[in-house]
């Protein structure tokens, strides 16, 4: 069995302006890989292949390290730790911020939830509102619609928490959550998207050095769509821009290449797509072990940095 770690933000939070970001503060973090140290094997992706293949069997308690969204403190933090320890990451970068200094919907929304801590109804009356102004303009449901698919807590959020997320991240059409959510991030966190992306993702050179010094680099997608709500077209463009940046940076993928899915979701045309220009390992959300024998190697489950102590 395999224990995949999965992580976000890992961050100083004793410097940061945004406390209310839900991650892992550095303290913590150092304190989980001295936990992980003392109890698994940390493993790297060549002992995983080597494993799937049959060419040698991973130690007892093996663990693989992952880091997703390519966060600056991801270079600042989390690399030197992991190099003066001699371990391996996996950093499955996004393209679009890393390449183009994009801000993802994703962090939009997670920054304008730090911003506004216990205004959460107030984001939820906002949100209504701009959906109903736009009623004419974009064929949308009912909000009550919305709220009984969506405004349901899972184990990190509340209900309408996660109902914000999931409006902004999938339910609503694709340009006018856009749109929102920039309007939001204007209103409560920064008018100025490009600075707070440079700040907050690292640089493609940046990741060509952690590569360079041993860590293992991704695919993300490019726009860290659900890739299960896209059509097949719109799938392959996100995988081929995933691929080019790879090559570019000088990852191996012509013997290998690995994928974490932005919010793991996944379907069946997806995996034809990944089967098809050699993924190797694909990383989902599921909260299970890894059983090399029996899951999928694009469909391997990952534990949560809140699974394990910290």
């Amino acid at each position: 069995m395999l224990t995949v770690v999965m992580y976000h933000y890992v961050r100083d939070f004793s410097r940061t302006r945004y406390p209310g970001i839900r991650g892992l503060d550095l303290a913590g973090f150092r304190r989980q890989l001295d936990y992980l140290q003392a109890n698994y094997t940390v493993v790297s992706v060549a002992d995983v292949l080597a494993a799937r293949r049959g060419a040698a069997a991973l130690p007892e308690n093996a663990a693989l390290l992952t880091f997703d969204d390519a966060y600056a403190e991801h270079y600042a933090l989390v690399f030197p730790e992991l190099h003066a320890r001699r371990l391996q990451g996996v950093f499955f970068a996004p393209v679009d911020p890393v390449c183009h200094g994009r801000l993802l919907d994703v962090n939009r929304v997670h920054f304008v939830l730090a911003a506004t801590l216990n205004r959460v109804g107030e984001l939820v009356q906002l949100l209504e509102a701009a959906v109903e102004e736009a009623r004419a303009e974009f064929d949308v449901e009912t909000l009550g619609a919305y709220r009984a698919t969506w405004a349901h807590a899972n184990r990190f959020d509340d209900a309408q928490t996660i109902y914000i997320k999931r409006m902004l991240q999938t339910a609503l059409p694709e340009p006018l959550r856009n749109r929102i959510a920039g309007e939001l991030f204007a209103r409560f966190v920064s008018a100025d998207e490009a600075a707070f992306a440079a700040e907050l993702y690292m640089s493609e050179a940046q990741a060509r050095l952690m590569l360079d010094c041993g860590m293992a680099i991704g695919a993300h997608g490019a726009s860290h769509c659900w890739l299960n709500q896209v059509p097949r077209d719109r799938q392959e463009q996100e995988i081929d821009a995933s691929l080019a940046f790879l090559k570019r940076i000088g990852a191996p993928v012509e013997d290998h290449w690995l994928i974490a899915y932005p919010y793991g979701g996944w379907n069946e045309g997806l995996l034809e797509v990944l089967r098809g220009r050699g993924c190797s390992l694909g990383f989902t959300v599921e909260p299970a072990l890894a059983d090399l024998t029996r899951h999928d190697p694009l469909l391997l489950p990952r534990l949560d940095t809140n699974d394990l102590p910290q």
